[in-house]
């Protein structure tokens, strides 16, 4: 029996594909840059592949923020200092409150059974922020992000860091909970955690969850 649930929070809880877009596009609007949905693809293929790296351990998260941007605009020739826009960007995207639907029925269902906590990659005030605004942030004891703890998902550094922080002492009675094979459950494994994985079951290759459903009201059905 599970008392402690780790929920990861991107397109676990929250919609960060929403908020993505919502964000980006008005950060190009202030800066005055053009930019259009075939452009949001490119950067979203070249975030998306650095986000992987960073998993991997080839590059810092900050290296990662300021290269995304410096990327594309090299791209498309624009000149325009990518830490300064990927400073705007990120005041754009904490102002996002988009919710995965079914998110707060789960929660809801789970928060008097289980204690309830957030582990995210993530800059700090950015993902407080959002999961403030979206109301979320009342379920969780506690939120364990990278950038407060000085590692990455799936590091074992990372799940060391919140299982020592945790009153929950016994692996067995703690599960996660998210939306990626490579930083979620990959984490779980390497610290012998049940996890489920929210997402196609046809996706599953070397890197396996102890439940896997499509959908996360199914989480209910598991716990």
């Amino acid at each position: 029996m599970y008392t402690t649930i780790l929920f990861d929070s991107d397109d676990t809880l929250l919609d960060f594909h929403a908020s993505e877009r919502k964000a980006i596009f008005e950060a190009f609007k202030q800066a005055k840059l053009y930019f259009n949905n075939e452009m949001l693809s490119v950067y979203s293929e070249i975030n998306r592949s650095l986000w992987k790296a960073l998993e991997r351990g080839e590059l810092t998260t900050d290296e990662l923020l300021t290269e995304r941007f410096k990327q594309f605009f090299a791209q498309y020739g624009y000149v325009y200092d990518p830490k300064a826009f990927n400073d705007l960007y990120f005041h754009c995207l904490a102002d996002t409150d988009f919710v995965m639907d079914g998110a707060l029925k789960v929660l809801e269902a789970l928060k008097d059974r289980y204690e309830l906590n957030v582990i995210t990659n993530g800059v700090g005030y950015i993902q407080t922020s959002r999961l403030g605004k979206s109301d979320l942030r009342k379920y969780f004891k506690k939120l364990y992000i990278s950038e407060e703890i000085g590692a990455n998902k799936p590091s074992k550094t990372f799940f060391d860091y919140v299982l020592s922080d945790l009153s929950e002492k016994d692996r067995s009675k703690i599960l996660v909970i998210g939306d990626s094979l490579t930083s979620d459950i990959k984490g779980a494994n390497t610290v012998g955690l049940d996890s489920v994985y929210i997402g196609n079951s046809s996706n599953i290759g070397e890197i396996k969850p102890t439940y896997s459903v499509t959908d996360i009201k199914q989480i209910l059905e598991i716990i």
